[in-house]
């Protein structure tokens, strides 16, 4: 004979049979509606509506930022959340001619690039003719002459290493100074060395620099000499102590150089 249950712990069971089928639902459902929004979001996200369609690219002459846009998957139609900037960014750095880059999204259709681009400020001579340095020191294209507009440096300044494939500590000064000269300076400026020190011929002024240091005062002193309109057409300047300038005639820095030492030595 099978004793019966009390009918209070058969409804009892039932209740919580119940109440775990409404759970079980209940979690289904939110798995699906989670799925569901995830689904959504990804399709609206690479749906026309956030697909690229400008890419604007600011700062760029020379780098070759079309090709690296095109290995990068950066065009217009591809959906914004895919495209990742900071692996765009590190390939345009990697172009020689680019010096910094920025690449941001601009929900909901918009790629903004920000280049700066390097600068040649000067050539040196070099064991197959001329090289071009940048602004901030690079060396950047070789040149059978000269080209207009930079800065000439003399010879035993510009590179180091057995190869030449870096430019010297001075070399980096004369960059620096250079780099700092107000527009169209540089392109009447000769560097070299004389006794063991850096000096400039800009125009028909001598210029006395010293060592490679405070360079970028030095150019501006100069600067701020040359804009004067005072200086006699074949003035001497000395910048060594740039905050402290000096200006004489080659005639008076001729009899200075000769006259007796009055110590005696």
């Amino acid at each position: 004979m099978t004793a019966q249950a009390h009918p209070r712990f058969r409804r009892r069971r039932a209740t919580v049979r119940e109440h775990r089928a409404r759970r079980h639902v209940r979690r289904v459902l939110g798995i699906l509606f989670l799925v569901g929004a995830v689904w959504a979001v990804v399709w609206v996200a690479q749906s026309p509506l956030f697909s690229v369609s400008t890419i604007q690219i600011d700062g760029v002459e020379r780098a070759g930022v079309d090709a690296v846009l095109a290995a990068e998957n950066v065009y217009t139609g591809r959906p914004l959340v895919l495209i990742r900037t900071g692996s765009v960014e590190e390939a345009l750095q990697a172009d020689p001619w680019v010096k910094e880059a920025s690449v941001h999204r601009r929900f909901p259709d918009r790629v903004e690039i920000e280049i700066e681009e390097r600068v040649e400020v000067a050539v040196v001579p070099a064991a197959d003719g001329w090289k071009t340095v940048s602004d901030d020191g690079r060396i950047m294209t070789s040149v059978s002459e000269p080209p207009a507009g930079l800065a000439l440096v003399g010879p035993g300044v510009g590179f180091a290493g057995p190869g030449g494939e870096t430019v010297s500590s001075t070399m980096m000064g004369v960059v620096a100074f250079v780099a700092a000269l107000p527009d169209g300076i540089a392109a009447t400026t000769t560097i070299k060395t004389a006794d063991g020190e850096l000096m400039a011929e800009v125009g028909a002024h001598l210029v006395r620099l010293g060592d490679p240091s405070n360079m970028a005062a030095k150019a501006a002193a100069l600067g701020a000499l040359l804009a004067d309109g005072r200086l006699a057409p074949d003035a001497v300047i000395d910048l060594i102590a740039p905050t402290r300038p000096a200006v004489s005639s080659p005639v008076a820095a001729e009899s200075a150089a000769s006259a007796p030492d009055p110590t005696g030595h």
